[in-house]
């Protein structure tokens, strides 16, 4: 989570200095046509006149074209046909005519690296905005302060659809407040799938069935399971990787055997007074460490996973040569559909354990949103910005079926780079699937994503295992996130995914302190006690400070 942000943070003494240059974050381009590339990035620009009052037809073309200039980030490889540019391909003209707006890509850069940060940086040496542009949120809170960017309340209100709006809600407030400030919204976010942070327990099905050993559920039951894999296959223990575990995405990671103990490393959460708590301190961490430690000792858990990388541990996977780890619904898609191209015997089975002490998967939910949509203040017509929106999230949800000929379809070919979902997106369409499999709804209810994942699961179900898109696309769904979809599972939703003025200067240096007390502990260089000696350090050093920026910020 905070890792991301590092190099941002860096940044931000040069920024505050230079407030124009206080506007970037999100994406570039080549230095294509200018058009009316707004000079808005100068600080206290007028307001723009205000669009219509009134609740409006959210998809109206304008009255007469207007042009919106944008800071693009593109895909590595867009797959576009000959003869389509990032700036005028099928999508973008689509828009186009759709809303007589007219999109032009002030700069672009690809999304590889840091290639649209540097052409960012760029943009802002040179004094001047596009009319939109993506960033991230500490980059956000920088435009509000130097007054760059445009109140974009009333715009919502008035022209945001009611698919756009149902995503937003989706995220009980979290999204639209995290660019809110002083009551006015100043960004539109995007909003990402909560299941993309929530990690199950993978399992060789057909090795469990041969071994005739029951569905773990405890973590206990996970034990004997790896136990037995390693004397009756002779696999590895469970995978892990130099990640212990990752808000955001931890694939291998042992985020659910600390949840199982209560306990939330690297997440913010509250206490039962109430008062906001950083979760790698807590008390009930010294639990789950020391659990781990044993685990580690008695070899159940590999032992250089301290030094692997993600691609060793996949490796044994794709080899035959691990049969339970940690990992997000989508490892479908990889590593599991090489293994089983590899292995056509192998079957692959998600579970919500470790259980915790209510007998259900605790799991941690990442953010909703951390990129945002900026318009420069002073730009004409943000009521355009957002019908783009409104259009570009219903064009996505129907994966581009009907609209474009375009294969694959690519969501970043759309004029502006802002995911767009539901944040419970995976487990809407997965249990939409399954209603149709069960018979309970017709096949006729289904659209684009949904769609797709059915006719993978009727092509996998009649030839299994030959196409492997078909096998991956309707395993991640119905044997991963549709899981996730049950009564099963407890999210813990953390309450500050930000930064803090001393996070700034001393994030880094706790962030170090914590990584290694953690591997020291269940590597058994040190004992679990250590935990307390780190704890002291972690508070003296800046965590107490910033846990009192945390709980002002969360009090506002």
């Amino acid at each position: 989570m905070m890792k991301q942000r590092k190099l941002a943070a860096l940044c931000l003494g040069a920024v505050l200095v230079l407030s124009a240059c206080s506007n970037n974050a999100g994406n570039s381009g080549n230095a294509g046509n200018a058009g009316n590339s707004g000079t808005g990035a100068n600080a206290g620009g007028k307001s723009s006149a205000a669009p219509a009052t009134g609740k409006q037809d959210p998809y109206a073309p304008m009255t007469d074209q207007v042009t919106i200039t944008i800071g693009k980030e593109a895909a590595v490889d867009p797959k576009l046909p000959g003869g389509s540019t990032v700036e005028d391909n099928e999508l973008t003209r689509y828009f186009s005519e759709k809303l007589n707006v007219k999109y032009v890509n002030a700069w672009q850069a690809t999304s590889s690296g840091d290639a649209y940060r540097q052409k960012v940086s760029l943009s802002l040496t040179g004094g001047e905005l596009p009319d939109v542009m993506v960033v991230d949120k500490q980059q956000l809170v920088q435009l509000v302060n130097a007054d760059m960017l445009e109140d974009l309340t009333a715009v919502y209100d008035n022209y945001v659809s009611p698919s756009l709006k149902g995503a937003y809600d989706s995220t009980n407030g979290y999204s639209l407040n995290s660019a809110t400030f002083d009551g006015k919204l100043m960004a539109f976010p995007n909003v990402s799938p909560g299941a993309d942070a929530e990690n199950l327990l993978w399992v060789r099905q057909d090795w469990l069935d041969e071994l005739n050993l029951p569905a773990p559920k405890t973590l206990d039951d996970i034990i004997a399971v790896t136990k037995a894999f390693q004397e009756k296959k002779g696999a590895s223990g469970i995978l892990g990787t130099q990640q212990i575990v990752n808000i955001g995405n931890s694939q291998y990671g042992f985020d659910t055997i600390f949840s199982s103990f209560d306990a939330y490393p690297e997440l913010w959460i509250k206490d039962d007074q109430g008062k906001v708590v950083y979760g790698s301190i807590q008390p009930q961490m010294k639990e789950a460490l020391a659990k781990l430690q044993e685990m580690v000792k008695d070899g159940l858990i590999d032992r250089e996973f301290a030094v692997k990388k993600p691609e060793q541990a996949t490796e044994l996977i794709v080899s035959g040569k691990a049969g339970i780890f940690f990992g997000p619904w989508w490892l479908p898609y990889s590593p599991l559909n090489d293994a089983v191209s590899q292995d056509s015997k192998a079957e692959w089975a998600a579970y919500l354990a470790p259980e915790g002490k209510d007998g259900k998967l605790n799991t941690h939910l990442a953010a909703a949103s951390g990129s945002y949509l900026v318009v420069r203040k002073g730009y004409e017509h943000p009521e355009a910005v957002l019908k783009t929106l409104n259009l570009q999230f219903d064009v996505d949800q129907l994966q581009g079926e009907g609209i474009v000929q375009q294969d694959p379809y690519q969501w970043m070919n759309m004029p502006f780079s802002l995911l767009l979902s539901n944040y419970d997106d995976k487990e809407k369409k997965a249990l939409a699937v399954q209603a149709v499999i069960d018979g309970t709804a017709s096949a006729d209810t289904l659209q684009g994503e949904a769609k797709q994942v059915y006719e993978s699961y009727l092509k996998d179900k009649e030839t299994p295992k030959k196409d492997m898109a078909a096998w991956s696309q309707r395993h991640a769904f119905l044997t991963g996130a549709l899981v996730l979809a049950g009564d099963g599972v407890t999210q813990k939703q953390g309450v500050f995914y930000d930064q803090t003025d001393t996070m700034r200067t001393k994030w880094a240096n706790l962030q170090k302190l914590e990584d290694e007390a953690m591997l020291k502990i269940i590597m058994g260089s040190e004992s679990v006690d250590y935990f307390d000696s780190f704890v002291d350090k972690w508070k003296s050093q800046g965590g107490d400070q910033i846990t009192k920026e945390i709980q002002a910020a969360t009090d506002k």
